[in-house]
């Protein structure tokens, strides 16, 4: 082989060995929303990336109407296809046992369907993280494909903690602060143990100010019912009144009130809106 000729095939070799990506090393399948029992991951088809954008719809639960979200995070788009042992493409399961499936699987993690219509499904399913996990479900029944754009939808970062100090000039500027490092148990109103910080800030604040008297407010989502999620911000707040009892600040200076769903400060459209609305609040009387 002349020297021009092996050349050429080395040339030819490491571009194939740089240039072609593996595909099976690039598209990660998400954590936990599995494809179909049978699915198989047409890689060439699908896409990961650790940062972007997807508009889905979802049903505005006051209007009843169809909307755009944006979400923003780590997103996947994955086309699967079921195949038999023998790689056999599947073709005789419906759309509505694929979409069946997986609404089973969301509403088993706590999800709902935030929209459906007969070309695809929207899915939300909280995280532990305090974000949301958005799905959208699509595909081609008659060729055994599902197709899911998902996106990992980041939480909402709270404020950072305010000291005695912050916590006075608020209250003497606005009349009021809004608390996000109080932290409660999911659907409970115990407190957690990071709550501590912010929880010693106030009393802090009542001791160096004996003539101040606050209004402990507690607020929710619109999550479940509007009668439950009044009860609860009540027990909340009642539970911060009680915990600033144990050091010394007398019950005549505080009151304690939940305000349930009826005063949001953001859409709850969205989990970071939830979570904004997932709140304490110290109000100057």
């Amino acid at each position: 082989m002349s020297n021009f000729k092996l050349l050429v095939f080395f040339t030819t070799l490491f571009l194939l060995l740089v240039i072609v990506p593996v595909h099976a090393a690039d598209i990660p399948e998400h954590s936990f929303i599995r494809p179909f029992p049978g699915s198989v991951l047409a890689e060439n088809m699908s896409k990961y990336a650790n940062f972007d954008s997807y508009k889905f719809y979802a049903i505005n639960e006051e209007t009843q109407k169809r909307e755009e979200v944006l979400v923003k995070g780590k997103k996947w788009q994955l086309l699967y296809e079921v195949r038999t042992s023998s790689g056999e493409r599947v073709q005789d399961i419906s759309k509505l046992e694929f979409f069946e499936n997986y609404k089973v699987a969301a509403l088993e993690m706590g999800g709902k369907v935030v929209f459906e219509d007969v070309g695809q499904m929207v899915l939300t399913i909280p995280r532990d993280d305090g974000g949301t996990t958005w799905c959208r479900v699509s595909g081609n029944a008659g060729l055994g494909q599902q197709e899911l754009v998902i996106i990992d939808e980041e939480g909402f970062q709270k404020s950072l903690t305010f000291g005695p100090v912050e916590l006075k000039e608020a209250l003497d500027k606005d009349g009021r602060v809004i608390l996000y490092d109080i932290l409660f148990d999911y659907d409970q109103a115990t407190l957690k143990q990071d709550s501590d910080k912010q929880l010693q800030h106030i009393v802090t604040l009542l001791l160096q100010n004996p003539d101040l008297k606050v209004e402990i407010q507690g607020h929710t989502d619109n999550e479940g019912e509007a009668e439950y999620n009044l009860t609860l911000s009540e027990q909340r707040a009642n539970t911060v009144f009680q915990y600033l009892q144990l050091f010394g600040i007398t019950p005549e200076r505080l009151l304690a009130k939940g305000y349930g769903e009826s005063q949001p400060v953001s859409s709850n459209d969205t989990e970071e809106g939830r979570a904004k609305n997932r709140r304490v609040e110290l109000v100057k009387m």
